[in-house]
């Protein structure tokens, strides 16, 4: 599918800058998708619905442990606590339906607790 069929390459340039100037979203989504790690991670785990669904849950996980954490976590760290909620039921099913109230309401509820979860 050719998408430029309809205008000149010169003027889809022009318009592109005004819009990088101009838009900060654009901007942003333009930086990012050029960036090659975030393209790889993105064409890996954007390929359906579902396992984006997953990826943006987790990385919602990710935020929350790295916003209510009273300690300065690695990264190493933030994905083994991640694991730890995902592998308890009880916090997987309390994250998920965090996120659907998210996905809902366009505001992500508080997940109770941070800490690392007990062993089910």
């Amino acid at each position: 599918m050719d998408l430029t069929n309809t205008h000149s390459t010169d003027d889809l340039e022009q318009k592109g800058r005004r819009l990088y100037s101009n838009n900060s979203t654009y901007r942003r989504m333009a930086n990012v998708m050029e960036h090659p790690e975030f393209r790889e991670f993105f064409n890996t785990y954007m390929t359906d619905w579902e396992t984006a669904k997953n990826i943006i849950m987790f990385m919602k996980l990710y935020e929350a442990i790295e916003k209510h954490s009273k300690l300065e976590l690695t990264p190493y760290q933030k994905i083994a606590i991640a694991d730890d909620f995902f592998q308890n039921s009880n916090k997987r099913q309390q994250i998920c339906s965090a996120l659907k109230e998210w996905c809902n309401n366009s505001r992500l509820p508080r997940i109770s607790t941070l800490e690392t979860p007990d062993e089910n």
